[in-house]
């Protein structure tokens, strides 16, 4: 099977992760993958589109193209999918209460307009499988989740007791906001407990009250800074965007045995396993007190830690993730051609 692969750029986290981490793998599944970020130029994507017939499939991944754009993607493709990772029909205005905030009409229609228009849709949870079956009730869909490259993980082996207690965060300056969002949790934590908030990303980040270390991220370095840490953090604000997230940085954190708490919003939860893997903070409130609970037990965090990295080995790593992705766009095509 050929396959054309439209991404936004190599550098973009979302194509890295759902696609270019992939390809590798997909070749033993006789999958012969050709990826190809999308010009900036119209007449250069038409002219990359104009390929599509030579593939069997063609995958479009997360870009909400134009209407003109996407009825010449569609004129040349015999087979064309869908792949998205956030919830890309709303705005992102995280943490904000009001609903009225996340609306976008132009991201709505180009969201409901390509489901509408494709022929199998792949979202990487069961929330954005659930707005996409909601647009178009019999559309094909199967979901995918993004997952970690094995060969990228480094395992935490020290649990032990220490002062300062390592409490890390990794992310983009876009979602710098959850840190502020649970800041007055990490403030009264650090008035009982010595901690460092280490933050890998592309921009700092100061919290008043809370000592805070900043380290710049960089891809091959990313897993090493995180086995470093001895709690991970995904705080989230419970709104209609933050609830399509993918969970990556929660399986980052566990991949390593990082013990990790995060808010139980869309696939964080069922990533958490209730409970199971990561500790859950109801509400931003919770943060101090889950936070507490692992400080103080080291038990505990090995525990929790070892029992996470086991769990994204067997369900949330590329060679798992490639397997079924070959799986679902074989079936697909065998049954469609």
């Amino acid at each position: 099977m050929k396959v054309l692969l439209f991404i936004k750029s190599t550098k973009t986290p979302s194509s890295r992760i759902r696609v270019c981490d992939l390809i590798p793998h997909l070749r033993q599944y006789d999958i012969e993958a050709e990826v190809i970020p999308l010009p900036t130029s119209r007449l250069k994507r038409w002219r990359c589109f104009a390929k599509a017939g030579e593939y069997d499939i063609v995958y479009l991944q997360k870009r909400l193209l134009d209407h003109l754009d996407f009825w010449i993607l569609r004129h040349f493709s015999r087979f064309l999918v869908y792949d998205f990772d956030d919830a890309i029909y709303h705005r992102n205005s995280s943490p904000s209460t009001e609903l009225k905030d996340y609306i976008s009409s132009t991201r709505e229609r180009k969201f409901k307009f390509t489901v509408k228009n494709v022929d199998l849709v792949i979202p990487a949870n069961a929330v954005l499988e659930k707005r996409t079956k909601s647009v178009v009730p019999d559309v094909k869909t199967s979901i995918i989740p993004s997952s970690i490259r094995l060969d990228d993980i480094v395992q935490k082996t020290d649990y032990a007791d220490k002062e300062p207690f390592v409490i890390g965060w990794v992310g983009t300056k876009s979602t710098l906001r959850y840190l502020e969002y649970i800041s007055e949790e990490l403030r009264m934590l650090s008035q009982k407990h010595r901690f460092i908030l280490r933050v890998i990303a592309d921009q700092p980040i100061e919290i008043s009250g809370v000592e805070t270390e900043f380290v710049p991220w960089k891809l091959e370095e990313q897993y090493r800074q995180i086995s470093r840490f001895d709690i991970g953090l995904m705080p989230l604000s419970a709104d209609p965007f933050s609830e399509g997230k993918a969970a990556y940085k929660l399986l980052q954190y566990m991949s390593c045995g990082v013990p990790a708490v995060c808010s139980p919003v869309g696939m964080n939860r069922e990533v958490s396993g209730d409970g199971a893997y990561c500790l859950c903070a109801e509400s931003k409130h919770e943060f101090g007190e889950q936070l507490e609970k692992l400080i103080l037990d080291a038990e505990l965090r090995k525990e929790i830690g070892r029992r996470a990295a086991q769990m994204v080995r067997e369900k949330y790593v590329d060679t798992v993730t490639a397997e079924k992705l070959a799986s679902v766009l074989n079936q697909f095509y065998s049954a469609m051609k």
